[in-house]
């Protein structure tokens, strides 16, 4: 007999209704779950391992059901028929999920299935707040809305990359000797999973993650100019700017450049040489020293400060505190 996937963590075997909705409610959710035939005869089993912010599960029913999950709320799931057919619908999408084209579930729409006897599948369970947590720090910024992902996954291009690691870590879990069953290769393998599902499947966030964002709007450059304005003298850095902006690096970056025409180094640069000079033009020489102003307005490097301040006002920052 051929061995199933995750044999080693069976959760139940059984051909009764109530007894294999409610164990498989428990690794997922509450759901409704009917035999498709009314002379149908269920021959259900499940293994399923629960790691830390997934879990990976297989199933197979044995006979025609309809499972109505609802919103998941709480979790993302990828199903990967192994063989099979079945039928998933999410609001107005649907698609036939069958061996070589996987259905990635989001948490905020109803999801529906109608699933063939012979379909057999493994499932991935991601928990929403690891998977928004991972495209936050892939993108430097937090998420205005849900990740939203596309409902059929065809398995090819980035996605059979994907889908080969998945596999992987399925076939090394059954091994109790693996080194994917060690704390930190789980911690690693997680990553690889959720960051993977995130490039390989298109969704609401795929122009970013590939580089193709939106410059910033005009109110998230302001934002940004306003917090360089007002405290010029902290140690500000690209990520921190975009992150008080709510948009990525790049958008930062691209909006800067549309809508000002320079970089945000640039800006803050400028800035503080204004500032820098103000304080120098104001001061007495004998109260106050060109490195202490210099320090003051966030230059570590005497040698880069002077070169730049002389290349903007055409003089020595010596040359201006003793004018």
């Amino acid at each position: 007999m051929i061995q199933k996937p995750l044999s080693r963590f069976e959760l139940f075997h059984s051909q009764d209704l109530d007894v294999t909705r409610d164990a498989v409610g428990r690794v997922f959710c509450d759901h409704r779950m009917e035999l498709s035939e009314r002379d149908g005869e269920l021959d259900a089993r499940m293994h399923s391992k629960r790691l830390d912010k997934v879990g990976m599960s297989y199933i197979g029913y044995g006979a025609d059901v309809r499972v109505d999950p609802g919103v998941l709320d709480t979790f993302y799931v990828v199903q990967v028929p192994l063989m099979g057919t079945g039928l998933f619908q999410q609001g107005a999408e649907h698609v036939y999920g069958v061996p070589g084209v996987a259905v990635v579930v989001g948490p905020t729409r109803p999801l529906s299935m109608r699933l063939d006897g012979d379909l057999e599948l493994v499932i991935l369970r991601i928990e929403r707040t690891a998977l928004e947590a991972t495209l936050s720090d892939l993108l430097d910024r937090s998420l205005p809305n849900p990740i939203e992902f596309d409902l059929g996954m065809a398995i090819s291009g980035y996605a059979r990359t994907w889908y080969d690691y998945l596999m992987f870590c399925v076939s090394e879990l059954n091994r109790p000797d693996s080194l994917l069953n060690h704390p930190l290769s789980i911690q690693q393998m997680e990553q690889n999973l959720m960051s993977g599902l995130l490039i390989a499947q298109h969704s609401n966030y795929a122009d970013m993650l590939h580089g193709k964002a939106l410059p910033a709007p005009s109110r998230a450059v302001s934002r940004a100019v306003e917090i360089i304005e007002n405290h010029p003298e902290l140690a500000h850095t690209m990520g921190s700017l975009a992150r008080e902006a709510g948009v990525s690096v790049r958008a930062l970056q691209k909006g800067f450049r549309r809508h000002l025409d320079t970089t945000p180094s640039a800006f803050l640069r400028g800035v503080r040489l204004q500032r820098a000079h103000d304080e120098l033009r104001a001061a007495q020489p004998d109260t106050v020293t060109v490195g202490e102003v210099a320090g003051r307005w966030g230059f570590v490097h005497p040698g880069r400060f002077a070169t730049s301040y002389r290349r903007k006002y055409n003089e020595t920052p010596s040359q201006t505190l003793h004018r």
